[in-house]
C-alpha cells in the first residue's frame, strides 16, 4: 500500500469518528430522565384508576403487571386456543409510548403473512409474554405495560429507560402449539 493511500484512509477514519461524535443526541443533554419516569408512572396510575383496564399479574413476577382492556367479547373466543409459553404465536401489534409515538409495529412485516409478528411468548418482555398467554386466538386488546414489565430502568434501542409501553395487539393464530425449547 502506498503512503498516500494510508494517509487518505487515516484522514477518512478520523473524519468519520469526529463526524459521528457530532451526531450524538443533543436531546440526551436536555432530556429529563426523572421527569420522564414520573410522567410514565403517572400514566400507569391514571390507567389503573380509570376503571377501563383489568390487571394481569404473572405468578412468577408479581411486580410485573399489565393493564389490559379487551376489545372483543371474550365469550366468543373462549373456546379458541390460548398459547403456552413455548407456543409459536402469530400476532399483529403496534407499540406506542405514552406520548403516542409509535415505537414498533408488525404492520411493515410480511415474512409470515401480512403484518404478522411470529415468536414464542417467552422470547418477549415479561408483560407481553404473560399477556399473550392469557389471550385466546381472535382476542384483541390494548395493554399498558409499566416499565417494570417492559425494559425497566435501562435504555433499549430507541426506547428510553422507564418507558411505559402501550400495545394494541391481536392474537391471530398459533401455528405451533408446543415447540420444544431447543428449536
Amino acid at each position: 500500500m502506498s503512503n498516500k493511500y494510508l494517509y487518505t484512509l487515516s484522514v477518512s477514519l478520523l473524519l468519520c469518528v469526529s463526524l459521528t461524535s457530532c451526531f450524538n443526541d443533543d436531546d440526551d443533554d436536555k432530556f429529563d430522565k426523572k421527569e420522564w419516569q414520573q410522567r410514565n408512572e403517572a400514566y400507569v396510575a391514571d390507567a389503573q384508576q380509570s376503571g377501563k383496564y383489568i390487571t394481569l399479574t404473572p405468578p412468577w413476577a408479581p411486580q410485573a403487571i399489565s393493564l389490559v382492556k379487551w376489545h372483543n367479547d371474550r365469550a366468543l373466543t373462549a373456546g379458541n386456543l390460548s398459547p403456552l409459553d413455548n407456543s409459536l404465536c402469530d400476532v399483529k401489534y403496534e407499540c406506542l409510548d405514552i406520548d403516542g409515538k409509535v415505537i414498533d409495529s408488525s404492520f411493515n412485516s410480511t415474512t409470515y403473512g401480512d403484518s404478522i409478528y411470529r415468536s414464542r411468548p417467552s422470547a418477549n418482555i415479561t408483560g407481553f409474554w404473560y399477556l399473550v398467554t392469557q389471550m385466546h386466538v381472535g382476542d384483541t386488546v390494548t395493554a399498558v405495560l409499566p416499565a417494570i414489565s417492559a425494559y425497566g430502568s435501562t435504555n433499549y434501542g430507541d426506547i428510553k429507560a422507564n418507558t411505559t409501553l402501550i400495545y394494541n395487539l391481536k392474537l391471530v393464530g398459533i401455528p405451533a402449539y408446543e415447540v420444544p425449547l431447543g428449536k
